[in-house]
């Protein structure tokens, strides 16, 4: 290449294209309050985290600013459908981000994941509740553009327990953003309290009846009983009687906890049923 004036510009303005992307993440980041920053620095630490920052998500204080949300669209484009993910017990939104957009190329999908891990203990008062959760989801997809019937819901263990509950809330007195609901290694627990909430009535009258629904296990899962075959199998059965629709039931002999990204298969499955 010639190093003509036109040309150097050229370099000039690829280059700070290239770091204006980047720098969107630290100004995020660096904007978000105290609380939301302090989790954020984590997450900054966890498996996946690189992953995560090449993708230059945007990132978002949750309305209370005690955490964030992490938020990436297909080639800045307005995407017709977004999956919202609440991770694991322990987990960071900056990890789902980066497991699940491998499975969304050439997708027009958007992805919200919530940090609803305070990043201290594990007791129950460190996540958020399922009310505070669907706040936050519907405050982020009405910012967004989000619209009712294109939102697939993924929750994985600790936030599959509690995926029943914000399901119920949004169709029982939300929006109804989601078409589909995805609960991976992690079954409904009867003494669980969102789960007693949904018996209860207090989000209305059989909230569950007509949501749908996929239920993943792995048949090497630790706690069987509770998030494998056999756990996830009662569930199913629990989300019928609730009126429910159990549109798939993947169970993955081959792996245990998380079967559902470990096989890349299961995930496109789940995603193609999604979207068809």
């Amino acid at each position: 290449m010639k190093f003509t004036r036109t040309n150097i510009w050229r370099l000039v303005t690829v280059w700070l294209t290239c770091w204006l992307v980047t720098y969107s993440m630290i100004v995020h980041s660096a904007d978000l309050p105290p609380s939301a920053s302090a989790v954020f620095q984590l997450a900054q630490h966890s498996r996946w985290y690189a992953d995560s920052e090449r993708l230059y998500p945007q990132v978002f204080p949750t309305s209370d600013g005690q955490s964030f949300l992490t938020v990436w669209k297909p080639d800045n484009s307005e995407p017709s459908h977004w999956i919202v993910s609440l991770h694991g017990s322990k987990g960071f939104a900056t990890d789902d981000l980066a497991i699940w957009h491998k499975f969304l190329q050439e997708r027009n999908i958007g992805l919200i994941c919530l940090q609803w891990w305070n990043g201290k203990s594990d007791a129950n008062d460190s996540y958020l509740k399922p009310h505070q959760i669907y706040r936050e989801v519907d405050l982020i997809l009405k910012k967004l553009g989000g619209q009712p019937r294109k939102v697939m819901l993924h929750g994985f263990s600790r936030g599959a327990a509690n995926s029943y509950a914000v399901a119920a809330l949004d169709a029982g007195r939300g929006r109804r953003y989601f078409s589909l609901i995805v609960a991976s290694s992690g079954g409904v627990g009867m003494d669980f309290p969102p789960t007693r909430e949904i018996i209860s009535g207090r989000f209305g009258d059989h909230p569950l009846r007509g949501t749908r629904w996929i239920t993943v296990a792995g048949a090497k899962d630790r706690n069987p009983d509770r998030d494998g075959i056999p756990g996830m199998r009662r569930t199913a059965r629990w989300l019928n009687e609730q009126g429910a629709e159990v549109i798939a039931s993947i169970e993955d002999t081959e792996n245990g906890h998380g079967a559902l990204v470990l096989n890349p298969a299961n995930a496109k499955r789940v995603v193609d049923l999604f979207i068809e």
